[in-house]
C-alpha cells in the first residue's frame, strides 16, 4: 500500500535514509501539523508543584494518593489545575501512567485505579476540563492565556489540552521515584489526538498509548471506511479542537496537505501503543491499524524495529504487542476498559 504524502520525503525531495535525516523530516511533520491541523503548540513556562492533601490509605492501602497542585507562572499571574498521584506503596522507582481523562473521579468507570497499583505502576490522573473547557470559549482556564491573533495558527483545545499535560510532566519528572525510561501517556477518543500531539511535541514520554482516537487521531484518512467520521464532519462539529487553518478541509478534505501517519511518525523512535475497539465503526479501527503500517518507515529509519503486525486488517481480540509501534483490536464499543489497561501495562512493560 502506497501512503500519502510521503512520510520519507523531505520538503525539498531528498531521500529519508538516516536517523538524522528522520529527526530533520520530524521537525518538517511538526511544522506541517502546526500550520494545518493542532496549531503552534504553546511555549512552557515556569512550573511549580505543591503536594496540598496526602492520603497512605489509597487502593485498600496499597497506595499513597498525593492530591497536587500544579501552578504555571504568566509574568503577574498564574494559572493552577490539580492532578491526583497514586503511587504503590512499594520501593525503587515506578514507571509512571500519565492519564488524560473525561471525569473529575479517578475511580470512574474508565480506569481500574487499583488494579494499575497493584501491576507496580504509578498514576497521574488530570481531569482535562481543569485545563480549560470543551468548548469554543477562549476566555476560560489555561485558554486565556493564549489568545487569539486571527494567524490561523493559535492552537485549538487539542493543543491546550496538550500543554496543559506537558507543564504537569514538568514537576512530576523531579520526583525521586519517576522511572524516566517507562514514562507513559495514556489518552482515549478526542484525549486519545490530545495524547498523540502531545508526545509528538513532547519527548520526554517514552510510550504513548492512544484508545479509539479516530479522526485527526490514529486513524488513516486515505483509507477511510464508511461509517467513519470525516475532517468535514470535525472540523464541522469542533472546530475549537483545531486552529483556524483547518477550517480550510471542511468542504475540501482531499486537498490537506497531511494525513495521520505522519502524526503518529512524529513519536518515533519512542514506543507506539494504537489500541482500538472492534464495534467503534466511528473512529475507523481499520484506518487505525493502516496507519501503523503507514507510519512504521519512522521508526526503521532510526534503526528500530517499527510495525511488525501484519498489514491485513485483524479481526476481534486480535493485534500485535510486539515492535515499537504496536496495534490491537479488541472487541466491544467506543470505550476506556479494563482489558485496554492490560493491554497499555503489558506494552510498557
Amino acid at each position: 500500500m502506497r501512503f500519502e504524502p510521503d512520510l520519507l520525503r523531505m520538503n525539498d525531495g531528498t531521500a529519508v535514509k538516516t536517523a538524522a535525516q528522520m529527526e530533520q523530516r520530524r521537525q518538517e511533520l511538526l511544522a506541517l501539523l502546526e500550520e494545518h491541523a493542532y496549531g503552534a503548540f504553546p511555549a512552557a513556562v515556569p512550573v511549580r508543584g505543591t503536594i496540598v492533601n496526602e492520603s497512605a490509605r489509597a487502593c485498600s492501602g496499597d497506595a499513597r494518593l498525593c492530591d497536587i497542585e500544579i501552578a504555571c507562572d504568566f509574568g503577574k499571574e498564574s494559572f493552577v489545575f490539580p492532578v491526583k498521584l497514586f503511587l504503590p506503596n512499594t520501593n525503587g522507582k515506578k514507571p509512571l501512567l500519565v492519564l488524560i481523562n473525561f471525569s473529575k473521579d479517578p475511580y470512574c468507570e474508565y480506569v481500574p485505579v487499583e488494579e494499575i497499583v497493584d501491576n507496580g505502576f504509578a498514576l497521574a490522573y488530570l481531569y482535562y476540563g481543569d485545563i480549560t473547557v470543551d468548548d469554543g470559549d477562549f476566555s476560560k482556564g489555561a485558554a486565556r492565556f493564549f489568545p487569539r491573533t486571527g494567524s490561523g495558527r493559535d492552537p485549538g483545545k487539542i493543543g491546550i489540552w496538550a500543554w496543559g499535560v506537558s507543564r504537569a510532566v514538568d514537576y512530576l519528572e523531579t520526583l525521586e521515584w519517576v522511572d524516566e525510561k517507562r514514562l507513559a501517556l495514556i489518552g482515549h477518543s478526542r484525549l486519545g489526538k490530545t495524547a498523540l500531539w502531545c508526545a509528538a511535541n513532547d519527548m520526554r514520554f517514552q510510550y504513548v498509548c492512544s484508545n479509539d482516537s479516530g479522526c485527526m487521531g490514529a486513524a488513516y484518512r486515505g483509507t477511510w471506511h464508511a461509517g467513519g467520521e470525516t475532517v468535514s464532519s470535525i472540523a464541522r462539529v469542533f472546530p475549537y479542537w483545531f486552529c483556524e487553518n483547518f477550517q480550510k478541509y471542511k468542504e475540501a478534505p482531499g486537498t490537506a496537505p497531511f494525513d495521520q501517519h505522519l502524526l503518529l511518525a512524529c513519536i518515533a523512535p519512542r514506543k507506539l501503543l494504537v489500541n482500538s475497539a472492534a464495534l467503534d465503526a466511528w473512529a475507523d479501527p481499520v484506518s487505525e491499524q493502516y496507519a501503523c503500517v503507514g507510519a512504521s518507515p519512522a521508526w526503521e529509519a532510526y534503526g528500530k524495529r517499527g510495525y511488525l503486525g501484519s498489514e491485513k486488517p485483524y479481526g476481534t481480540d486480535e493485534g500485535c504487542l510486539q515492535g515499537d509501534i504496536a496495534y490491537y483490536k479488541r472487541r466491544g464499543v467506543h470505550f476506556l476498559g479494563r482489558r485496554d489497561w492490560l493491554n497499555f501495562m503489558a506494552f510498557i512493560g
